[in-house]
């Protein structure tokens, strides 16, 4: 693919249940698929396949690479049900406002038009909504606020994991942030975060609370 497409699987229907990745995936008996339909009779699941770089070692902490691993995810989590929105802010406020905007929702300050959560799991396969409330919940709970995964049902938010961090070679926790600030730009509610219990992200919840201390700059 080139660096600015992205290829998305409308209506995937899921049969089994599983346990483990990769060399630990395992099979564990049959899924009835609760999703709903649209008008052609799809499933309402969309995958998402975007290519990292490969082994790109310290050349992807580069700007270039930065760059490219943002626009490509950026890519990927497209709404197009958004794409005027997203016009607009190209026309009316240019790529400069784009990046503070970046900035902005980084350290806590985002627009209106975007809730900008981050929300972290370890196990995929441990998919009830109790467990998906879990995570944000512990991170919300030290400031008395608890905002449960229920309320994003209506929108549309973005499931990823570790992105190019296996046979690829990249750096988890600057992909966890470049995901972040791509899923913000494309105005997503939220992003939950799969970690598969690697020990670099384990502390990301509390990096989140960090960065929506009030008054948190960063840059």
């Amino acid at each position: 693919m080139a660096d600015n497409e992205a290829i998305e699987i409308v209506g995937a229907e899921r049969f089994s249940n599983y346990s483990g990745y990769a060399a630990s995936f395992r099979f564990c008996g049959d899924h009835v698929d609760p999703k709903s339909v649209d008008t052609m009779g799809r499933r309402r699941t969309r995958i998402i396949a975007i290519d990292a770089l490969s082994r790109p070692g310290k050349r992807q902490y580069t700007l270039e690479c930065l760059l490219r691993e943002t626009n490509k995810a950026f890519c990927g989590f497209f709404d197009q049900h958004k794409s005027q929105q997203y016009q607009m802010q190209f026309e009316e406020n240019g790529l400069k406002w784009l990046l503070a905007a970046e900035i902005d929702q980084v350290s806590g300050v985002a627009p209106e038009r975007s809730k900008n959560n981050i929300l972290t799991t370890d196990d995929p396969s441990a998919s009830s909504q109790a467990d998906k409330q879990t995570s944000y919940e512990a991170t919300k709970n030290n400031e008395g606020q608890v905002l449960r995964y229920e309320e994003y049902e209506g929108e549309i938010g973005v499931a990823t994991g570790n992105w190019g961090c296996g046979a690829f070679g990249g750096d988890p926790e600057v992909k966890a942030i470049i995901q972040w600030l791509a899923a913000s730009q494309a105005l997503r509610p939220f992003m939950l975060y799969y970690t598969f219990n690697l020990e670099a992200l384990q502390k990301l919840d509390l990096v989140v609370q960090w960065i929506f201390i009030p008054g948190m700059d960063c840059r």
